[in-house]
């Protein structure tokens, strides 16, 4: 069951117990707007159900047409259709970070109902370490098949706890549950890494990105435009809190917005890779947010430095051509550090909030010494 909270201030509120015919509904809807003695919209102030992070994502929704009213409906037979699983993996994918729309909560939810999770596996009954382990053996369900004479063997408590970090799983009452061998990627488009809100006259769309063009031309509808120049970016927020402050978002567009999460969302793919990314647009200090996509495209000609300044110089060497020998060879009778720490001006090493970064292909112009405090 999903249960509302409905009111058109918030001084007072009128429960809701969904699914419910839309005349009924409405009937309620009628009875906020007598007591409150407003001609104001009617909205959610709170909701109850197995999905709490729900009463984030339904927060404010205006109820002021039948298709909304008909979506929430919708949403709640979803909710009353899952398993423990099933709700677990839908609280898991609704993102925290930024409110979703309604549509994108009961997008993300048709891939989770019964007979559509196509990124999650349910094991019931296996509720340990050593059951699953035991169950993925036996099963045949590992990428190498074990032979039957080396199971009495093999750790299964070890391999239960590999196989449930590597697919983010979890032991509910009723049994084993995670993501699907191959299937994270589509988990963490669900989840996006950018949310626009875009506004044209009284429409607006809460657009997740990197969205495809399926998703692009829906936004476009819902918004009654041709083009995304035609409609505001009221709002922007980042999956990642670092970046807050260090785009110039008076000059986005949701075309550039769309390529940038493209990169953002190979750059969480690889260590370290956000953090240069942050470090370096706090010393190039883009003018437009054009400028900031170039950067992202172009990440692979900016490298973090240590701040082990032996390490550092070990580093230096190997751009000039010496291997790990030739390192381990002199080891002990060269002052690493100091090469390090002499190479830093030279390089156009510039100090961050996010640590050390340098430009490959022409170094950054000279900034604050960055001291000896590294040595």
């Amino acid at each position: 069951m999903l249960t509302l909270y409905i009111s058109t201030s918030g001084m007072s509120s009128r429960r809701l117990d969904l699914p419910m015919p839309l005349d009924k509904i409405k009937q309620q809807m009628e009875i906020v707007h007598t007591k409150e003695q407003s001609n104001h919209p009617v909205l959610i102030y709170g909701t109850e159900s197995q999905i709490p992070i729900l009463r984030y994502h339904l927060q404010s929704v205006k109820l002021d047409n039948d298709a909304t009213l008909q979506k929430l409906n919708q949403l709640a037979e979803t909710i009353d259709g899952m398993s423990a699983a099933g709700h677990y993996h839908l609280s898991r994918s609704l993102n925290p970070e930024f409110q979703q729309s309604l549509d994108d909560v009961l997008r993300i939810a048709a891939h989770i109902k019964p007979g559509s999770l196509d990124c999650y596996e349910v094991i019931p009954g296996v509720t340990s370490d050593q059951e699953l382990g035991k169950w993925l053996v036996e099963h045949d369900h590992l990428e190498d098949k074990v032979p039957e004479a080396l199971r009495p063997y093999l750790d299964y408590r070890s391999i239960g706890i590999d196989y449930r970090n590597e697919h983010e799983g979890v032991f509910l009452a009723d049994g084993y549950t995670g993501i699907r061998t191959g299937a994270m990627e589509q988990v963490l488009e669900e989840q996006g890494v950018m949310r626009l809100t875009l506004a044209m006259s009284k429409n607006t769309f809460s657009l997740s990105l990197p969205a495809g063009e399926d998703r692009l031309e829906q936004a476009k509808r819902a918004l009654e435009i041709e083009d995304f120049s035609q409609a505001s970016i009221t709002a922007v927020k980042f999956s990642s809190p670092y970046l807050d402050g260090l785009l110039p978002l008076d000059t986005i567009t949701v075309e550039d917005a769309n390529t940038l999460a493209l990169c953002l969302r190979e750059m969480e793919q690889e260590d370290g890779e956000l953090i240069k990314f942050c470090a370096v647009l706090e010393v190039e200090q883009p003018d437009t947010f054009t400028e900031a996509v170039t950067i992202a495209m172009d990440r692979d000609d900016y490298e973090r430095v240590p701040e082990d300044m032996d390490e550092y110089g070990k580093q230096v060497l190997r751009r000039a051509g010496a291997d790990d020998e030739v390192i381990d060879t002199i080891d002990g009778y060269m002052a690493f550090a100091r090469l390090g720490s002499d190479s830093l001006a030279e390089d156009g090493v510039r100090r961050t909030e996010f640590g050390l970064v340098r430009r490959v292909s022409k170094p950054f112009p000279p900034g604050p010494e960055i001291g000896q405090a590294m040595m």
